[in-house]
């Protein structure tokens, strides 16, 4: 069922454009075609803000660039943030590019560049990588928020940051995340890439979010999630299949998987 979850309405009946931010999607075209239109009914006009990893290990990253283009052309905003899985896909096209076969490039990467292939769109999807990897972020102009694919060194702070963390921090297994030693200082902070069962939200004592981990694995057989950030909001879609083959899927959604099956 794809219903909007629980959250604080902070802002109802304000009329400024909202924004979105869509956790990672993973090639999972038919899941971000009924995100946007959920968001389309309950958040008209919102600005989407994708953290990142657009197409590898999903089913259908053709309908993604599809998706992006068609909300584009319709007028609607569409912001690309650099997840760690686009420098990766880059990195292969440009060695495809530069005369390398496929069948050499890694087994992720060479899924999604023939799945791109097949559906005609490959060029568009090099462009849309392109335009991802040239962001490491996206962040409020008087830096209420900022979305990010991974994170930021709570000592450091946004801006001193090194860029490659903000796209590949993450904790061993076993390790605290780093937003566990995040005190809000630096405003909300919005990321995927360490997928999660359930949306991860902290809020300071006043119930004010300053953290949310949005990459609900989609890709796992989770759920695609959208966080509206000015309004404390949820929405989410279900995955609608099973993670394709080859894909290692997270011991979190293996375990629900097997949960599921009873």
């Amino acid at each position: 069922m794809e219903t909007p979850e629980a959250g604080t309405d902070r802002n109802a009946g304000r009329t400024a454009t909202r924004t979105v931010a869509v956790g990672d999607v993973h090639g999972c075209g038919a899941e971000l075609e009924r995100l946007l239109a959920l968001l389309d009914e309950r958040v008209p006009g919102a600005r989407v803000v994708l953290v990142g990893d657009l197409f590898t290990k999903g089913p259908e990253p053709g309908r993604v660039v599809r998706a992006v283009m068609d909300r584009r052309a319709k007028g609607l905003r569409v912001d690309l943030v650099c997840g760690n899985h686009d420098l990766r896909l880059l990195g292969a096209v440009v060695r495809l590019q530069s005369g390398a076969s496929l069948d050499l490039l890694p087994r992720t990467e060479r899924v999604a560049i023939e799945l791109l292939q097949r559906s005609g769109l490959f060029r568009e999807a090099t462009w849309l990588l392109t335009e991802a990897c040239d962001r490491v972020e996206v962040r409020h102009p008087r830096g209420a928020w900022t979305v990010v694919h991974a994170g930021i060194d709570p000592a450091l702070g946004v801006d001193r940051t090194p860029d490659s963390v903000k796209v590949h921090l993450k904790a061993l297994e076993g390790e605290p995340n780093w937003w566990e030693s995040y005190d809000g200082s630096e405003g909300l902070v919005v990321v995927g890439h360490r997928p999660v069962p359930e949306p991860v939200i902290l809020r300071d004592r006043a119930g004010r979010a300053y953290f949310a981990n949005i990459d609900t694995g989609c890709a796992y057989g989770g759920t695609l999630t959208g966080y509206s950030i000015e309004t404390d909001e949820l929405f989410s879609v279900p995955a609608r299949g099973l993670p394709m083959p080859g894909i290692e899927v997270p011991a979190a959604f293996r375990a629900r998987r097997a949960d599921a099956r009873g």
